[in-house]
């Protein structure tokens, strides 16, 4: 009898345990969209729907995460990650939707801001900075790639790197922009907007502008997942992504 007792105690743990599990959403996600991914995971939850879980990197290392992770509900990288992602058969059982684009660029920490209206303009301002940040290449940086290519093709490269500082991602980066530790922040618009808004440089000039379109997936067919895209695709969703610097995708 004891040991009947014993079992049903343990599979009403189990189960309570389970439920709690179901109850929380997973989300991996691109550190650009935090600020409006956490207003509207918040409301979601108040709304009476489950809470989310988040957890933001850069574009490719939010991706492994979510790939190493079978709990997860959903990851928000670019599009064309999750296209590639796709084709490869790295995730699967699930379905994208486009979400919000934004542009990348430069913060200053410097009260006069240094001008952006051309290629050179460009190659001045970065030759000019006694330090730049920007987000390491290494750990799946869509930004850092793009500048680390850039300034190649300006034919800056040891310059610029030789007084640059690696940053984990794009928050980290603001974080240096504000506190003074470098003059230049070399991320995306979104993150400086809502990091700073008064550090706003501008986009990068002509061949250089870099436009990235971050992208939902969802694992499974969860109705209350699909609610909560439903809620980042609403008029408050829309809102909510534009007062943080990104254009929502219709």
């Amino acid at each position: 009898m004891k040991t009947l007792l014993l079992i049903i105690i343990l599979a009403l743990g189990m189960g309570a345990q389970a439920q709690t599990q179901t109850q929380t959403l997973k989300l991996y996600a691109a550190a650009g969209v935090k600020l409006p991914l956490q207003a509207l995971s918040q409301r979601f939850e108040a709304e009476g729907g489950r809470r989310v879980e988040l957890d933001f990197d850069t574009a490719g290392a939010a991706q492994d995460k979510f790939q190493k992770d079978p709990q997860a509900i959903f990851l928000i990288t670019t599009e064309e990650r999750l296209a590639a992602a796709q084709a490869a058969g790295q995730i699967s059982g699930g379905r994208m939707w486009l979400l919000a684009d934004t542009v990348a660029g430069m913060a200053s920490s410097n009260p006069i801001k240094p001008k952006m209206d051309s290629v050179e303009d460009l190659r001045r301002a970065l030759l000019a900075a006694k330090s730049i940040a920007f987000s390491d290449p290494a750990r799946g940086a869509t930004v850092g790639k793009h500048f680390a290519a850039m300034i190649r093709k300006l034919g800056i490269e040891s310059e610029v790197l030789g007084k640059a500082t690696l940053a984990r991602d794009g928050v980290e980066t603001m974080k240096l922009v504000q506190s003074g530790a470098v003059e230049l922040g070399i991320t995306q618009l979104s993150e400086v907007v809502q990091a700073d808004a008064s550090t706003l440089v501008g986009p990068f000039p002509g061949e250089f502008d870099l436009f990235t379109r971050y992208a939902i997936w969802v694992r499974g067919n969860d109705p209350v997942a699909q609610s909560f895209v439903s809620l980042l695709h609403s008029e408050a969703g829309g809102k909510s992504f534009q007062a943080n610097g990104l254009r929502p995708v219709p």
